[in-house]
């Protein structure tokens, strides 16, 4: 049923890419999960709690050194920094450095964004440039995403845009090894992870090749034609011979989505 604070013409509008994005996530959550939010994320915040506020009631959210459960909030105003000490009041527990460490090998998912993605889910969050004294951006730096993507069970990427810029034929620099140069790159280095798992774009959901590790397209986001993420892809896609489509959330998801989690429209912009 719609919520006296839901209008119908907000929730009769399509989702949007970014809300699509975030349900891709929020499927792939299972109750029980061991799940870690990032600041400034809210494309993989908002799939965790969606999943969280709808099947998975008993994931364990971590967000800097808080264990959470966030069912009893009612809304969430600034979705951008859920991962925020002022949500401390809803921790089950806190947790020092070197237990939040111990743990990473244990946990389910993590998410990273990214400069530059390469082929094999190597990521860039440094910079853009030949010249590390000199780039022509500058990135926030790895925060802890190369320790995480190296021993975590898996982890997404997710970027707000989808150009041979972003998806490129090389990182000008690695901040998370993915698959390294493809096939069994990572078991060679012993990294105990299980590697990216998918990257979500506004375009297009891809995942790996299992052998390879190469690059997959998997689903297209609705309008979006394989031409068209071809075409803004800097590499060559490895393309299945059918694509499934993408599952679009239902009404009652959208609302929740739309009036407890993204209350300020960010995933709708």
């Amino acid at each position: 049923m719609t919520s006296a604070s839901a209008p119908d013409d907000l929730l009769n509008t399509p989702p949007y890419p970014m809300e699509l994005m975030a349900y891709f996530i929020a499927q792939q959550m299972r109750n029980g999960d061991y799940v870690a939010l990032g600041t400034n994320l809210p494309v993989s915040t908002a799939g965790v709690l969606l999943a969280h506020l709808t099947r998975c009631p008993d994931i364990k959210i971590s967000a800097l050194s808080y264990f959470m459960n966030l069912a009893r909030v009612e809304r969430f105003h600034d979705l951008g920094q859920v991962a925020s000490p002022r949500l401390s009041r809803w921790a089950e527990s806190v947790w020092n450095l070197d237990a939040l460490l111990d743990a990473v090998p244990s946990m389910d998912w993590s998410f990273t964004g990214a400069l530059q993605i390469d082929r094999f889910g190597n990521t860039n969050l440094i910079g853009v440039g030949d010249d590390p004294a000199n780039l022509k951006f500058r990135g926030p730096g790895s925060v802890g995403s190369s320790t995480v993507a190296a021993i975590c069970r898996n982890y997404m990427i997710h970027v707000g845009s989808h150009s041979p810029r972003v998806l490129v034929e090389r990182c000008d620099f690695r901040s998370a090894f993915g698959f390294g140069d493809g096939g069994d790159h990572r078991e060679r280095l012993g990294l105990p992870g299980g590697g990216p798992k998918f990257v979500i774009t506004p375009k297009a959901i891809m995942d790996f090749e299992p052998e390879s590790k190469h690059m997959r397209l998997k689903h297209l986001l609705p309008g979006v034609t394989l031409d068209d993420v071809l075409g803004t892809t800097g590499f060559e896609l490895v393309v299945p011979q059918a694509i499934a489509e993408i599952d679009l959330p239902s009404r009652e998801e959208l609302e929740i989505l739309r009036t407890r989690i993204d209350v300020q429209g960010v995933l709708r912009k």
